[in-house]
C-alpha cells in the first residue's frame, strides 16, 4: 500500500482517538457504560467500551485497521532511514512489529476468555512497552533526516523519551493496587494511550515535504 508518509501521520493519529470516541458514547447510549470524561473521571476502561456488541463490531475492525496502518507507518519510516543512508538496523523494525503484533492479538481476543485476560493483563503492558520503544529509536534518527525539522526533531526525542520514564514509573502502580485512588488504572489508561498518540502528530508536523 503506497501511502503518502504525511497522509500515515494523521491517519495513525485520529484513526483509533475517533474509533474510540464513537466507541464510547455509542457504548454510553446503550447504558453498556456510564457517563462521564473517561480521561478524568476514569469511569470505564478503553478495552469495555468497545467488547460488547453491536460495538465491538465496529471497535475491533477499525482498530485492527488502525494496527495495519501503524505496521505501515514503520515500515514507511524504516524505508525513509535507509533512502537518505541514515545508519538503521532491522531491530528497529522487529521491536515496531512485535508491538503491533501485540496490539493486534489484544484486539482479537477482546472480550474472550482467558486468551482476552492474559492480553489485557499481560499483552497491553509488551505492546505499550514495545511501541514506546520503537518511537524513542526511532526519534534518534529523525535529526540526521534532511526531511525533517532539526528542532522539532529534539523536542521529539525528549518527548520520547520522558513518556518512557514516566511508563516505568507508573508500571507498578497500575499492576498493583498501592495506588487507593478511584479510577486510577482507567485514568493513566487513558492519558498514556493518548500520549503516545501524540508521537504521530508530532511526526508530522516535522516533516518539511510529503513523502
Amino acid at each position: 500500500m503506497n501511502v503518502n508518509f504525511k497522509h500515515l501521520c494523521i491517519i495513525c493519529f485520529y484513526l483509533p482517538i475517533i474509533t474510540i470516541i464513537i466507541s464510547y458514547i455509542w457504548s454510553a447510549n446503550l447504558n453498556i457504560v456510564n457517563w462521564c470524561t473517561p480521561n478524568i473521571d476514569g469511569c470505564t476502561s478503553i478495552s469495555r467500551i468497545g467488547r460488547y456488541e453491536p460495538v465491538v463490531y465496529f471497535f475491533k475492525p477499525m482498530m485492527i485497521i488502525y494496527a495495519i496502518f501503524t505496521a505501515i507507518f514503520w515500515t514507511k519510516f524504516y524505508k525513509i532511514l535507509k533512502v537518505e543512508k541514515v545508519e538503521t538496523s532491522k531491530f528497529l523494525m522487529l521491536i515496531a512489529y512485535c508491538s503491533v503484533l501485540f496490539f493486534i492479538l489484544y484486539i482479537f481476543f477482546l472480550g474472550e476468555g482467558k486468551l482476552y485476560k492474559f492480553f489485557r493483563q499481560v499483552g497491553i503492558f509488551i505492546f505499550i512497552f514495545f511501541t514506546v520503544l520503537s518511537q524513542i529509536f526511532f526519534s534518534t534518527k529523525l535529526k540526521k533526516l534532511s526531511c525533517f525539522d532539526y528542532k522539532i526533531s529534539k523536542l521529539i526525542f525528549y518527548y520520547t523519551v520522558i513518556l518512557g520514564i514516566i511508563g516505568i514509573l507508573l508500571l507498578p502502580l497500575v499492576t498493583t493496587n498501592v495506588v487507593e485512588f478511584a479510577n486510577f488504572k482507567n485514568i493513566v489508561s487513558w492519558n498514556y494511550f493518548l500520549f503516545i498518540q501524540i508521537y504521530f502528530l508530532f511526526i508530522f508536523f516535522g516533516l518539511k515535504k510529503k513523502l
